[in-house]
């Protein structure tokens, strides 16, 4: 029985052998198949001694003759630098080749490496590209990315309606971040009408996993209920966003700060908060800011912040900041009386306002 043990393991050592010899004899003829199996031996170390350097030398020479899952494997092993240096630009490189070939993994890695850059030069555009091509066949994070683009309106026009199409495909594969992103849209009354419960019920899970998002969508369903504890909890939550990044959280931190709810009344650290925020907020907070310092509300009476904010504000097409500004001049409350200055601003309100009535390119530009 012994023997007869032995001889069937030498039987099988040897024709192994053989199968190796003759793979490698195939592989140098030039048989690509034959090329990939013997990097995947070496690559492994099932079938021969494990080589990666070996590993690499044949499924590059695969790839180069158009092997696609070759590309994949000789990628990765530039990426990770296995027996090679590091070559993010070669690992790219292959991993586009493969995703051109239809090559789904590859597909997905190309997205995201022109999304950050990472042996590429960065680029949303291409990156969107590449993640459309993974989500229209449903792939989980291809679909929340095309999420964010509608949502954030980059590359692409904002469209919530669209946002939420592709959130659902990935939430229904239970992708948290995409149910966190979905509640948001159900919060933030954009295009969507508002649903509190079904943002409450989206958010649940994002939350106990402390996805950064779901702080921000807590703190906006704290704040569409009353009372003073949920005041308290939004600004905990909305605080907690704003530690982790989420930048949509500033704005109602500095509201809360403004109006004393939840927290302190704080008018210093709102206008500081309100001074790092974007453009889009120009309007009402330049505005509001300047009315404070023109009035002394919660800060010392300051002229020229007054006008700055002012300025800010009616730049931005508030007719109200507008009108002050004309005040200003008219008076010549902290600036030299200017009628024609005055005149202008007023002018400007008027245009705002009676957008049909008056051809405001050539009634509000200075000449």
């Amino acid at each position: 029985m012994k023997r007869t043990l032995i001889f069937f393991t030498l039987i099988l050592f040897f024709s192994h052998l053989g199968f190796s010899q003759n793979l490698e004899q195939k592989a140098k003829i030039g048989n690509v198949q034959s090329m990939f199996d013997l990097a995947k031996e070496y690559y492994s170390g099932v079938g021969r001694f494990q080589n990666k350097a070996n590993a690499l030398i044949w499924f590059e020479k695969a790839a180069n003759k158009n092997h696609i899952e070759s590309m994949y494997h000789t990628a990765q092993m530039y990426e990770k630098g296995e027996s090679t240096k590091v070559d993010l630009r070669k690992a790219f490189n292959y991993y586009l080749l493969a995703a051109e070939r239809g090559h789904f993994s590859s597909q997905l890695v190309v997205a995201k490496k022109l999304e950050k850059g990472e042996g590429v030069k960065k680029s949303d555009s291409r990156a969107y590209l590449w993640y459309r091509v993974c989500a229209e066949r449903e792939e989980t994070l291809a679909c929340r990315k095309m999420g964010d683009y509608f949502k954030e309106g980059k590359i692409v026009s904002k469209d919530h309606s669209q946002a939420k199409f592709w959130y659902e495909k990935a939430a229904q594969k239970n992708d948290i971040e995409a149910k966190s992103s979905l509640a948001y849209l159900y919060i933030v009354n954009e295009g969507l009408a508002p649903n509190v419960d079904k943002a409450k019920t989206l958010n649940k899970e994002p939350l106990l996993k402390q996805i950064p998002l779901s702080f921000f969508v807590e703190g906006m369903i704290n704040m569409s209920e009353s009372g003073d504890e949920n005041d308290k909890r939004a600004f905990q939550n909305l605080s907690k966003a704003k530690q982790m990044g989420i930048k949509q959280a500033y704005y109602h931190i500095a509201m809360l700060n403004y109006e004393g709810k939840g927290t302190q009344k704080n008018i210093l650290q709102a206008f500081k908060i309100m001074e790092t925020l974007p453009s889009e907020y120009d309007s009402e907070l330049g505005l509001l800011m300047a009315n404070a310092y023109k009035n002394g509300e919660g800060v010392e009476i300051d002229t020229i912040k007054a006008i700055e904010n002012y300025k800010k504000a009616a730049k931005a097409d508030n007719p109200e900041a507008c009108r002050s500004l004309s005040q200003i001049y008219k008076t010549g409350w902290g600036v030299k009386k200017n009628l024609k200055e005055a005149g202008f601003w007023q002018q400007k309100a008027f245009s705002i306002e009676n957008p049909k009535s008056i051809d405001k390119s050539k009634s509000t530009k200075r000449k």
